[in-house]
């Protein structure tokens, strides 16, 4: 009588065994977990075109997050999404095409895919085509244009397209030198980057009370612009 009860945990363990063989038999994953069903709920809506699922699953296989680590995947899904037009999406396969990550190194593509992020607004596309321009990396070197693109950024309130265009100014490196241009421009960037300021102060003590005066009004009274108003007035003050 003794031995009833372990006889009976011995058959509910050998009836619970035979039901996961069972299931295992049927098809259903052992290890399932929620993490891969998240995982393939991404690739279905990436797969349909959502712009934030692409972006999502191409940082899960730059990272190796829930996926193995895959360059050229991540690529892949960066390409999808700015196909579409997503500016984060066209910066970053600009910067993989510059390094050559996930794709072959194009300087040419590179520029391309910044390119259009710049003329959808980005202050940040902007002053990387501007550096482009500057230093002939994947398009023609062009003085003008690296102005133009690094003007765009700094008026949007891009401080390092601030600080650009005082050196650009002060040095008069294809535009007039100005020397209050240039301080305006540094003061601005100091303002949000406290560094900046040296260039600034140094540039002060070799201005005349008058033309410091200037300079502190104009950046005073300079205040950012939506790409859409910078747009509306063209080339805006050709250097």
């Amino acid at each position: 009588m003794r031995r009833k009860p372990t006889s009976i945990r011995i058959g509910m363990l050998l009836t619970l065994g035979l039901l996961l063989l069972g299931m295992a038999e049927s098809g259903v994953p052992q290890g399932a977990t929620e993490e891969d069903d998240a995982i393939e709920s991404l690739r279905y809506r990436a797969a349909r075109g959502d712009v934030s699922a692409q972006m999502e699953l191409a940082n899960r296989y730059d990272l190796g997050d829930g996926v193995p680590r895959d360059e050229i995947e991540a690529a892949k899904w960066i390409r999808r999404a700015a196909e579409k037009g997503d500016v984060t999406a066209q910066m970053k396969l600009g910067t993989l095409y510059d390094l050559g990550r996930g794709v072959l190194r194009d300087l040419k593509e590179a520029s391309k895919w910044v390119r259009r992020a710049a003329e959808q607004g980005s202050p940040a596309g902007q002053l990387a085509l501007a550096m482009m321009y500057t230093e002939g990396r994947g398009v023609r070197r062009d003085r003008k244009e690296a102005v133009k693109w690094y003007r765009y950024a700094a008026e949007q309130g891009e401080t390092s397209a601030q600080h650009a265009l005082g050196l650009i100014y002060s040095v008069g490196i294809g535009v007039p030198r100005d020397r209050m241009e240039a301080y305006k421009w540094w003061s601005l960037a100091a303002s949000r980057w406290e560094s900046f300021g040296r260039d600034r102060d140094e540039l002060a003590g070799m201005m005349k009370p008058s033309e410091l005066v200037e300079a502190q009004r104009r950046a005073l009274e300079w205040r950012p612009k939506s790409w859409e108003e910078l747009k509306e007035e063209g080339t805006k003050r050709q250097p």
